[in-house]
């Protein structure tokens, strides 16, 4: 995945992924072996090309894609599980402002000094 990925990308991998799948589990019967076959062969490496796009290339991808050639693994959402693995151990960019200048490491370096009063003699 690529380094530093925002959320907007995330979910909009997400949303393809979801809808690719969605698709080719409710036309299953027509993308399996009959006219559209050739579509959902069109319609997937369409998602691979957006998804690598939109996440970077990714390992994940290519059993996704590999799985489609089964004639009953359409029914299976390969793309969503495979957005899934793709993102789970991957930077996701937060909207904190860079660091500028020197790394900093995180330890605080404080310096204290304890003094005893004494109490005044009677």
């Amino acid at each position: 995945m690529k380094a530093n990925v925002k959320r907007s990308t995330v979910v909009a991998a997400f949303i393809v992924a979801v809808c690719a799948d969605l698709l080719e589990m409710a036309f299953g019967m027509i993308f399996a072996e009959g006219f559209a076959s050739p579509l959902n062969d069109v319609m997937d490496v369409v998602v691979c090309i957006i998804l690598t796009a939109l996440l970077g290339w990714h390992l994940a991808f290519i059993p996704s894609f590999l799985v489609k050639l089964i004639p009953v693994g359409d029914l299976a959402p390969t793309w969503t599980i495979a957005v899934l693995i793709a993102t789970r151990a991957g930077s996701i960019a937060e909207k904190e402002p860079p660091i500028i200048g020197a790394r900093k490491s995180g330890v605080v370096d404080v310096e204290a000094t304890v003094e005893r009063s004494v109490p005044p003699e009677k």
